[in-house]
């Protein structure tokens, strides 16, 4: 059952353009909400964990195909696609296409590390109507990359004569993840607990990549495409949790939380409106601060992707 407070939140995040996901602990967790009300009220896409039965993923599928037959932008089921193929792009895209098939719901996204391999499939995929949740993008520099993929494969789709409204893309970016690995660096380097230094990486860097979206959705590119259907692609913020959501909002935005951050969030009091749009000056004087600190934002971000795909691996 979701608290009043929580309905309010929900609310004045819709209000705000941002939406929320479901990130449940495994499957156990999701089997439990897509039976739930709570869960069709509630949120707006879902996360699914690795090794989810393909009933259970149906099962969710359908039960958020109302929120996106409403609105192509949401109701999506984010499945991952990788393992022992993420290193080859060939073998990316046929695991994707031949799970995509299984599934069978046109609300279900493929998602894929956004490692060169995978914006290499990203761009295939999108060609044959498949759409994607694009994940591990934790710098600004590989969100411009895999922008261009995006817009790679979207023309090519258009040029084979798919629907541009019908392929979906989806771009997450792991908030706490890249927090973490900075926080642990700023320890080593002597930044006491309490630096002002500290959770300021994963909220300037989001804010980067909304101002670089922003500045692609105003060239000439994005008008074609959109004057032939496409959605504008979707920043999914992830692991950031409760404290990240009042942090973090603003237009074709989403947050996946498990409902106990939900929760927390709401306890945490009301939004104070958009905190993304125009803030990338101080988004960029932050990440500048930590740089004079000694942090390497690029070596942390490249210590996240490859621990986290090396897990996916295992």
């Amino acid at each position: 059952m979701v608290s009043q407070e929580a309905v309010l939140l929900l609310k004045q995040l819709a209000a705000e353009g941002t939406v929320p996901w479901l990130s449940p602990d495994g499957a156990d967790a999701l089997d439990t909400a897509v039976g739930q009300r709570a869960f069709h009220d509630s949120f707006r896409g879902t996360l699914v964990t690795p090794g989810t039965p393909l009933s259970l993923i149906r099962a969710a599928c359908d039960a958020l195909l109302p929120v996106y037959a409403a609105d192509r932008g949401a109701g999506h089921v984010s499945v991952p696609v990788g393992g022992a193929t993420a290193r080859d792009p060939e073998a990316l895209v046929d695991a994707a296409r031949m799970l995509h098939a299984a599934v069978r719901r046109p609300n279900v996204l493929m998602r894929l590390p956004m490692s060169a391999p995978g914006r290499a499939a990203l761009v295939r995929l999108l060609a044959h109507a498949i759409g994607v949740h694009a994940s591990m993008v934790l710098t600004t520099e590989r969100y411009g990359q895999v922008l261009d993929a995006y817009v790679q494969g979207m023309e090519r789709a258009l040029a084979a004569g798919v629907r541009l409204h019908d392929v979906p893309v989806v771009v997450s970016f792991p908030v706490g993840l890249l927090d973490a690995e900075v926080g642990a660096r700023l320890t080593r380097l002597g930044a006491a607990p309490g630096h002002p230094a500290r959770a300021t990486a994963g909220p300037a860097m989001a804010r980067g990549m909304f101002r670089l979206r922003e500045q692609r959705l105003a060239g000439g590119w994005w008008r074609v495409l959109r004057a032939d259907g496409a959605l504008p692609p979707r920043l999914l913020w992830t692991t950031g949790g409760a404290a990240s959501v009042s942090r973090l909002v603003g237009w074709n935005t989403a947050h996946a939380l498990s409902p106990a951050a939900l929760e927390e969030a709401a306890r945490r009091g009301g939004l104070s409106g958009d905190t993304l749009l125009g803030e990338h000056d101080r988004a960029d004087s932050a990440l500048a601060a930590l740089r004079r600190l000694g942090v390497s934002l690029d070596e942390a971000a490249a210590a996240v992707e490859a621990r986290e795909l090396g897990r996916s691996r295992q």
